[in-house]
């Protein structure tokens, strides 16, 4: 009778300088945060080991890359996650030690309840790179505006500044783009643009996240953007309904634009309306139409379809 193997298990918490590592065989040792220290210590890991990791800035990008180069599942953790276990195992120590250890206990329980990571490409990596670095460039914009534009004395500073942020923002766009024609998605583009309200850049957004995972249904990749609802009842308590934030607040914001861009057309205004008469906000109807569009490009990118106006209208009694 062949023996049953059990898959070995790895927790690792992430500095700058170093990783804390906790193993199921019992093993326990911290390492230097870069690539030899990494790529010796992977070696010594059997084929098909699972990793969690908690999410830093960038620090753990190297051991995640070089983990599933080496075609191990591995599970970046999110760190307000992890905190609310620790206080429910009631783990009163907090050392990276214990955090690796703490990263071991939650993968061994809840791994079954865990996506683990897609592995990237390199064009994928640098595509989702820029896509950060354009949305750290439109928070700066924002920020210049308020702090520079209500002064008569810095307004002329202020045009200025903003007009060379608008200038880096046009040719991150550019090349996003380039790459997207170099991954074969132009046509999926094209799907999403025929969506009302989704511009080119939400189109690049949903295309990039519909390929960070495997989404079985529509639900998950809502869910995956934090678009997803937080329901807390209990008895004959109803809670505030919140979303998740879980994803990407980048392309939440431009969701959100997107939606608003999606009621101001006429044909599909009586949505909106119907939302607000219903009793919701502005916002709240506005976060509705934005998980509706969500939903409408994931079907479109798995059919490989385009949006139909009069199907639409026919299915949601828009006139």
């Amino acid at each position: 009778m062949a023996k049953i193997t059990q898959a070995l298990l790895c927790g690792i918490d992430v500095s700058l300088q170093s990783l804390d590592i906790a193993q199921s065989d019992g093993f326990a040792k911290r390492i230097p945060n870069t690539i030899e220290a990494i790529d010796a210590w992977l070696s010594t890991l059997p084929e098909g080991t699972h990793i969690a990791l908690e999410a830093t800035s960038i620090y753990h990008e190297a051991v995640l890359e070089r983990a599933l180069e080496c075609e191990h599942r591995v599970y970046v953790i999110n760190g307000k996650q992890l905190h609310h276990y620790r206080e429910a195992v009631n783990q009163r120590a907090k050392t990276d030690a214990s955090d690796a250890a703490l990263l071991l206990r939650y993968l061994t329980h809840e791994r079954s309840h865990l996506e683990p990571v897609t592995p990237l490409n390199a064009q994928q990596k640098r595509l989702w790179r820029l896509l950060k670095r354009r949305a750290a460039l439109v928070r700066l914009r924002t920020q210049a505006h308020l702090s520079l534009g209500s002064l008569a004395e810095t307004h002329a500073m202020e045009k200025q500044f903003i007009g060379s942020i608008n200038a880096m923002i046009k040719e991150l766009e550019k090349q996003l783009l380039v790459l997207a024609r170099e991954l074969g998605w132009e046509e999926q583009l094209q799907q999403c643009q025929s969506i009302p309200g989704i511009g080119r850049l939400n189109a690049l957004g949903l295309v990039a996240c519909f390929h960070r995972g495997s989404f079985c249904r529509s639900d998950k990749f809502v869910a995956f953007l934090g678009l997803d609802v937080r329901v807390r009842d209990s008895g004959k308590c109803v809670g505030k309904r919140k979303l998740t934030k879980r994803g990407d607040s980048e392309m939440r914001r431009l969701l959100y634009n997107a939606a608003m861009s999606f009621a101001r057309d006429p044909q599909y205004k009586p949505l909106y309306t119907r939302l607000l008469e219903s009793g919701r906000s502005s916002t709240a109807a506005y976060v509705i139409l934005a998980r509706k569009l969500v939903r409408i490009a994931y079907c479109l990118l798995q059919r490989g379809e385009y949006f139909d106006r009069e199907r639409f209208k026919s299915t949601c009694g828009a006139t």
